[in-house]
C-alpha cells in the first residue's frame, strides 16, 4: 500500500505543486514517469534544500527524500519514516500560488480547485476536494493558517483517497511558499505534520 501511495504522491507533487512542470507534460518530458521523476528530483538536492529552508532541527524520524528546482519552482519533499506521510514545501519565489488570506477565506475550496485545474493531465487528476477542518500551525518561525482537505486521485490504475493540509507562508515577498502534507485517508496525522513544520525555519541562504 505504501509503495503504491508513494507513486501517487509523486504524481501529486507534479500535478498539484509544481506549476512550471505543466508545460513539460505537454512536451512529453515525463513519457517514462517513474524514471524521469526520479532523475529530475535528484538534481542539486543539497543546494535546493538549503535555499528552501533550514531543516537542521527536524526530528530524525523524518527524511528529506527529494529536492528539485523546475521552471523557477523549488520543492522539498520529506517523508515520515514509520507512517509514510509526505510533507512538501514549494518555494515559488515571487510567484504567488496561494496566500495566507486565501487559506482563511470562504473561497478556499474554489482556490484549491483552480490550482488543481492547472495541473489537470490525462494520466492523473485531482478532484472531489472537500474542506474538512481549519486551524493554525507554526512553521518558518511564524503562526500560519491551514485547511485540512480530502481529495481523490483518479485516471490512474487505482483510485486513491487522500487527506492532508495545505498552508501558505507569504511574509517574504521574494520567497512565497506553499506548505503541504499528505497521506492516504486512513493514515493522515496532524500531529506528524505539526511536528515536522514547527522545526522548519527560514533558510540561512535567503537571510543574506
Amino acid at each position: 500500500m505504501f509503495r503504491f501511495f508513494k507513486n501517487i504522491v509523486n504524481f501529486v507533487i507534479i500535478l498539484f505543486a509544481l506549476v512550471g512542470v505543466f508545460t513539460l507534460h505537454k512536451q512529453g518530458f515525463f513519457a517514462n514517469v517513474g524514471d524521469n521523476i526520479s532523475n529530475l528530483l535528484s538534481l542539486n538536492k543539497e543546494k535546493v534544500e538549503a535555499e528552501v529552508g533550514d531543516f537542521s532541527e527536524v526530528n530524525e524520524e523524518f527524511n528529506i527524500d527529494k529536492a528539485v528546482k523546475v521552471a523557477g519552482y523549488k520543492t522539498v519533499v520529506a517523508k515520515h519514516s514509520s507512517s509514510g506521510q509526505k510533507l512538501i514545501i514549494v518555494d515559488s519565489g515571487k510567484k504567488t500560488l496561494l496566500t495566507e488570506h486565501d487559506i482563511t477565506s470562504d473561497k478556499v475550496k474554489e482556490k484549491l480547485e483552480d490550482l488543481c485545474h492547472k495541473f489537470k493531465y490525462h494520466s492523473a487528476k485531482v478532484d472531489s476536494i472537500e474542506i474538512l477542518d481549519r486551524g493554525y500551525m507554526t512553521t518558518y518561525g511564524k503562526k500560519v493558517p491551514y485547511v485540512k482537505f480530502s481529495a481523490k486521485i483518479s485516471n490512474i490504475p487505482m483510485k486513491s483517497n487522500i487527506v492532508g493540509i495545505i498552508s501558505a507562508v507569504d511574509s517574504d515577498k521574494n520567497n512565497q511558499r506553499l506548505i503541504v502534507s499528505l497521506n492516504d485517508k486512513k493514515h493522515y496525522s496532524q500531529l506528524i505534520t505539526s511536528e515536522f513544520y514547527k522545526n522548519v525555519h527560514a533558510s540561512v541562504v535567503n537571510r543574506n
